[in-house]
């Protein structure tokens, strides 16, 4: 099917979302929607086959099923054994406002395929019952405040493969890229700002520092082999998975309730969904009509550099697939002449950031809201304001930095 006709598809599906959302349907029936309307308007029922054939042959997709099993197990057996209460105590124990956020953040700078979960399932008991607020503010909270380090944090997958394009180090590419997570916190903490000054949930008398260490632990673990000792990312999850146990032991019935977390099929349906979405669009030629779209457009160079990424992240809901898409096809025009602009830099890693944080089919807002029962509405609406003051904050700072 042609670019235009690809591209409409595309803008009626989102439409259909939209409708599906605002009729309070499920996580996973919305997405089910957004995918039947476009498949049934693009015709791309051959392609919806092979997407879906896709997804269980193909490790790269296969991959995260697997990821997010040990990533819940690991969760389960933790809160099972008290220590993500631990976790959440300690931070709380700081203050309650603190708590909501920084439980998130701090689970956050572990990078791992739908992670929010992990810091869903242990801010549940905080969220409902200390706090009282309702599940679409917990979902939102959990969704932005887990993800507020994507642009400055060198050991998520983008920002590496964004450092792999113009061949220098991460490292180099966090130096400039920081402001966008400045004014992402700046940007939820301000959303938040209502919601957090009425709040009276009591401060909690916690493990303190060395209680936050402990139950930070496994999370470190991971971390050390995976980026100290270069161990696979999934190999050191499931290592991590397996000491853990061997050290807290649970018990045969806490056993059983971890899995059955692991294992809940709700959630797994929400992966499939997401992961044959963006096959679908990959094999329509989706995002090269979308690119070639915006290039040909009459809009300013910055807003082109920003949209491109955006609308990509936006279009699959994920930072690898914006980094590996957007940043090759840009690098002729952020390094002409072989040195790095780096403002239109932070203007095109933010537009792919922001258009992840927007995509209803980020498996982090779409698990989320599925744990937590709120549907999609609301959370993506409290995202989008924050990815508007996101945006408007990094064109002010950002922008002005040398």
């Amino acid at each position: 099917m042609h670019g235009v006709g690809v591209l409409a598809a595309f803008a009626a599906a989102y439409a259909a979302l939209v409708a599906a959302v605002a009729a309070r349907l499920r996580v996973v029936e919305a997405i089910a929607v957004l995918i039947a309307v476009y498949v049934g308007l693009s015709w791309s029922w051959a392609q919806a086959g092979e997407g879906l054939v896709g997804v269980f042959t193909h490790w790269v997709d296969l991959r995260v099923f697997i990821y997010i099993f040990f990533s819940m197990l690991l969760a389960g057996i933790l809160r099972e054994k008290g220590i993500l209460d631990l976790m959440v105590d300690s931070a709380g124990s700081v203050g309650c406002r603190f708590s909501l956020v920084a439980v998130p953040a701090m689970i956050g700078l572990m990078p791992m395929p739908g992670g929010a979960l992990v810091s869903a399932i242990a801010m549940k008991r905080r969220y409902f019952e200390d706090a009282r607020i309702s599940r679409a503010w917990a979902t939102y909270l959990n969704y932005w405040f887990r993800h507020v380090w994507v642009p400055s944090w060198p050991l998520f997958q983008s920002l590496l493969i964004t450092a792999a394009v113009f061949t220098v180090k991460p490292t180099l590419i966090a130096s400039h890229t920081w402001p966008a997570t400045l004014a992402a916190i700046i940007a939820g903490l301000a959303v938040s700002a209502p919601l957090l000054s009425r709040l009276s949930c009591p401060r909690i008398r916690g493990g303190g520092a060395r209680g936050l260490l402990l139950s930070l632990s496994p999370f470190i673990l991971i971390a050390v082999l995976a980026f100290g000792l270069k161990v696979n990312l999934l190999y050191s999850l499931i290592a991590t998975v397996a000491l853990v146990a061997a050290v807290l032991r649970p018990s045969r019935e806490q056993w059983r309730r971890a899995l059955s977390l692991a294992a809940n099929p709700r959630i797994h349906v929400v992966i499939l969904e997401a992961l044959l979405f963006k096959n679908i669009l990959i094999l329509t030629g989706a995002p090269q009509a979308l690119m070639n779209t915006l290039q040909s457009s009459p809009l300013p160079l910055a807003a082109v550099v920003y949209l491109i990424p955006f609308v990509l992240g936006l279009s699959a809901g994920g930072e690898t697939f914006f980094a590996a898409t957007a940043m090759p096809l840009l690098a002729g025009i952020i390094a002409s002449g072989g040195d790095i602009n780096w403002r239109l830099l932070l203007l095109a890693y933010t537009g792919g950031y922001l258009g992840v944080m927007a995509s209803p089919v980020h498996l982090c807002i779409a698990l989320t809201a599925e744990y937590y029962e709120s549907g999609l509405g609301r959370p993506l609406a409290l995202s989008l304001a924050s990815i508007g003051l996101t945006t408007l904050l990094v064109a002010l700072i950002g922008l002005r930095l040398p």
